[in-house]
Formats: structure tokens, C-alpha cells, sequence
């Protein structure tokens, strides 16, 4: 009896295994899934920004563009120091490799134009993609000294101010909503401002002529202009950078004074805004593209913002303070990709991120109506005292004479000599190691022969540059001796 049930039990266990085999053996019934579909090719754009790529908002603004774009679009970052933005792009330009979308310092525009490097964009812009822009972004952008193409359109622009700390206003016993007008009240302001701070490291102005490029030409050049006053006559198409004496002469008379912060010609303008935010420097200038920096070393003290101050009472208006596009945003001609490069375009002037620049006091849009929107103001105290004005304005691009047209300059680097050495002037008159007046009539005598030389050649007209009916009041709104000349020929 046990071993039929033995043998039951083991029949059972044979049959439970044959059946687990059969079971488990695969079908043998052939299956051809359908292939999976292959995911369309990224095209990359390579993109370069003055500035702005580091900002966290822009980043992720970026990014889902990557990510949702149904052109399969991929964005790509070339990081190109803000200290050495130019240099590196004209190197990487002439060199056949440079990004595909890019912003171009506004004195570059023309020379870029000219050598073919950027695309026209005409083809790729219908009314509603222009009239996004105001009358003078398009004007400017049409300039024959363009060709007659839309190779940009300016989308935002940077303005100067006076910014000044009101607690060391009190301090001095001046009166905190009364900022000066003029230079002499700079100062005497400056003077009170430094006495009242000696022992502690306080200073009634600031100079960041460390950084040449932004501190000069925003102190000096820019904010000069509402007193009427630039380095290059519109009207005659001449330098002379002897109006320029009165501003240089106020900062040698405040560092005599020690009442300018010392180091000037090594200052670099990051450490001046925070020297500024930590309340130890009275006034200093700045511009909209400063207030970020500025915002992020949190100034403990009150302060104030108020327009550039004047060389006298008199002359208070006597023309429009100079405001400047902010580096437009152009497309490369040589972009393996144009369309895919247009949208990229397209997509860095479009609404949503103006905005989001706006929003993080990047930029002040001139598109859409941003910053008149109701509550699209960014939560940042003081920017909307940098919003542009009735008493500022554009003004026409004046003459960027290269390194080749200058017999006394050997460079092996692609730079403006045109500036750069006015820059080194101007220092060189603050430190004292030459005198104001000499020194500036031999550098306008300088810019003139390099003028004079680049109209002997093929690319240059002088006349596009001359505007005998100018009014500085009213920069934009004067014709061009070129301009007149081709009308009398039609």
C-alpha cells in the first residue's frame, strides 16, 4: 500500500514537472515588432551674449526652449568673457568661427555689415515682426550705413545716471532729495561728503577707470551729452575732444581734494558698486545694466538716482543725454543653419523673454510695451529711475576708424584703436602724467588724420557721417550729408 502511494505521488510529480517544461517552451510563432521611429537630429545654435547667460532665469528660459521648440532646436552657450566680449568675437569672426546669433557692440555694427559677416534679415521679418519695435529701433536699423538691410533691430538700450547715497547726504549736512546739478555742487558735495567721512573711510566720489571701456565712456562721453557735449561734431565730422577739459579738470580738482576714492586708475567698476553698497562712496555713476550688480550687494544705506549732472546751470539740456542700444543681437552670415539660426533670433527678442530680462533688471525692453505694462515692474527699488526719459535719446552712430587706417598703431589683436587709446588719454590726464589740454587736442588731432586717411579708401564715406543740420536736441532727427547728396541725384 505505501509503495503504490509512493509510486502515485512520484507519477504525479513526473507529470507536474513535463507539464511546467511544456508550459514554459517558448511559441513557436515568428513576431516582427515595428521598428521604433529614430528621433529627429538636434540643430545646434551656437549663441554669444554680452551678458545675461549666467542668470538663472535665463538659463531655464533656455532650456525649455530646447526641450519644447518643435523645430528640434538645440541651443548651445559659447561663453565668452564680458572683459574681453569684443576682442574674442572679432577673432573668432575673422577667423571663420564665430557663433551663430551673437550681440555686436554698437560701434562694431558697420564694420560688420560691411565685411559680410552678418545676415540680412529682410527676407525673414514681415510688419508685425517691425512694428514690435519703435520708429527710431527701425530708422536706426535702416541706416544707409547699413546697406539699406535689417541686419538687427535694437530690443532694449542702457541709460546713465548719478546714483548717490543719501545717509552720507545727511551726514555732510546736505540735503538728501536735492542731488547736484552741476559739477561745481559735485564738487562741493564731494568735499563735504569726504570731510565728514575722514577716520572712516568715506568718499564723495568714485571713478572705476579700471574699467576704461564702461566707466569713461559712461562718466564721461555719455552723461556729457546733456550738456551738449561730444567727443565728435555731427555737424562738421570732426573731432575735438577739448570739451571735454571741464569734466576732466572737476576730477583732478576732487582728487586734490582727496575727496575722489583713491586707486581710480585700478578700480574696477564690480568693486566700485560694492564700495558704493557698503556706504563708503558718496556718488558715482552707473547704468541700467549696473543695478543687477548693484542689487546683489544689497546697499545698507538709502540712496538716490538723478540725472548726470551738467557742466553749468546754462547749459542743463542742451542736448538729449545719450542713451545706447544695448549690444543688438545679430545673425551670423556664415551659420551653417540661417533658419534654424533666425528662430533662435527670433526667440531672444520675442516678448516672453524681454520679459523675463526685464523682470531680473537685465534690460530695458523697448518692445511690446514691457516696461508699461501694470505690474510687470521688477520688485527692485530703483529701476524704474533708470527707464528712459523725455530728455534722452539715440544718437546717431559716429565714425569707428579701425587699426589699419592708423599709421602710428601696430596691433595684433582686432581692436578699435579709436577708442582705446582716447581711454588711455583720458587716465593718463587723471593720474596727472599729461596735461588735460595738450594731451586732448593731440589725440582729436590723431582721429582726424585716421578720418582724413579712411576716406582715401573704398569702404569708408565720410559724408554718411556729417549732418550738417544737427541738433543735439534732436539727434535723430537730422539727415545725413549722403543722404542729401543721393536725393539731389534722383
Amino acid at each position: 500500500m505505501k509503495r503504490l502511494l509512493f509510486y502515485i505521488i512520484g507519477l504525479a510529480l513526473c507529470g507536474l514537472v513535463v507539464y511546467a517544461l511544456a508550459y514554459d517552451r517558448p511559441l513557436l510563432v515568428e513576431f516582427s515588432p515595428e521598428p521604433v521611429p529614430k528621433a529627429a537630429p538636434k540643430i545646434q545654435v551656437r549663441i554669444a551674449l554680452y551678458d545675461w547667460t549666467e542668470n538663472l532665469e535665463v538659463k531655464n528660459a533656455i532650456r525649455q526652449f530646447n526641450e519644447t521648440n518643435p523645430d528640434h532646436i538645440e541651443i548651445v552657450i559659447v561663453n565668452l568673457s564680458a572683459d574681453t566680449y569684443n576682442d574674442m568675437l572679432n577673432m573668432l569672426m575673422t577667423s571663420g568661427q564665430g557663433p551663430d546669433v551673437f550681440s555686436v557692440d554698437n560701434s562694431w555694427l558697420a564694420t560688420y555689415v560691411n565685411k559680410g559677416y552678418l545676415t540680412n534679415l529682410t527676407a525673414y521679418l514681415g510688419p508685425a515682426d517691425l512694428n514690435r519695435f519703435p520708429e527710431w529701433a527701425r530708422d536706426y536699423a535702416h541706416s544707409p550705413l547699413f546697406k539699406g538691410g535689417v541686419y538687427f533691430i535694437p530690443s532694449s538700450i542702457e541709460t546713465v545716471r548719478l546714483i548717490y547715497n543719501k545717509q552720507l547726504f545727511r551726514s555732510a549736512g546736505l540735503d538728501p532729495e536735492q542731488p547736484p546739478i552741476t559739477f561745481a555742487e559735485v564738487k562741493q558735495a564731494a568735499a563735504r561728503i569726504s570731510r565728514a567721512g575722514v577716520g572712516v573711510n568715506k568718499y564723495g566720489f568714485a571713478l572705476a577707470a579700471g574699467d576704461s571701456q564702461d566707466s569713461l565712456q559712461t562718466g564721461l562721453e555719455m552723461s556729457n551729452t546733456y550738456s551738449g557735449i561730444y567727443l565728435y561734431n555731427y555737424r562738421t565730422g570732426r573731432y575735438d575732444l577739448s570739451v571735454y577739459a571741464p569734466w576732466l579738470q572737476l576730477l583732478l580738482d576732487m582728487k586734490a581734494e582727496s575727496s575722489l576714492y583713491p586707486g581710480e586708475a585700478l578700480l574696477k567698476r564690480d568693486s566700485a558698486l560694492r564700495q558704493f553698497a557698503d556706504g563708503n562712496i558718496g556718488m558715482m555713476y552707473a547704468t541700467s545694466k549696473d543695478y543687477v550688480k548693484l542689487q546683489e550687494y544689497m546697499p545698507k544705506d538709502d540712496w538716490g538716482v538723478a540725472l548726470p549732472p551738467v557742466t553749468s546751470s546754462a547749459s542743463k539740456g542742451s542736448g538729449a543725454l545719450m542713451m545706447i542700444p544695448h549690444s543688438p543681437l545679430a545673425v551670423n552670415s556664415s551659420a551653417p543653419d540661417q533658419e534654424a539660426a533666425v528662430k533662435v533670433w527670433k526667440f531672444l527678442q520675442s516678448e516672453s523673454f524681454l520679459n523675463i530680462l526685464f523682470q531680473q533688471a537685465l534690460a530695458l525692453p523697448v518692445v511690446d510695451g514691457i516696461t508699461d505694462l501694470p505690474g510687470q515692474v521688477p520688485g527692485l527699488g530703483h529701476f524704474k529711475e533708470f527707464y528712459p526719459t523725455a530728455e534722452e535719446s539715440i544718437y546717431p552712430l559716429s565714425p569707428q576708424i579701425m587699426d589699419q587706417y592708423d599709421p602710428n598703431t601696430v596691433s595684433i589683436e582686432p581692436r578699435d584703436s579709436g577708442d582705446r587709446p582716447r581711454m588711455q588719454l583720458y587716465q593718463q590726464i587723471l593720474s596727472g602724467g599729461v596735461n588735460a589740454g595738450k594731451g586732448l587736442r593731440a589725440e582729436s588731432d590723431r582721429l582726424n588724420q585716421m578720418l582724413d586717411i579712411a576716406a582715401t579708401g573704398y569702404s569708408f564715406k565720410h559724408d554718411e557721417y556729417i549732418y550738417p543740420d544737427f541738433n543735439p536736441r534732436s539727434p535723430l532727427k537730422a539727415e545725413s550729408l549722403e543722404s542729401r547728396l543721393n536725393a539731389g541725384q534722383e
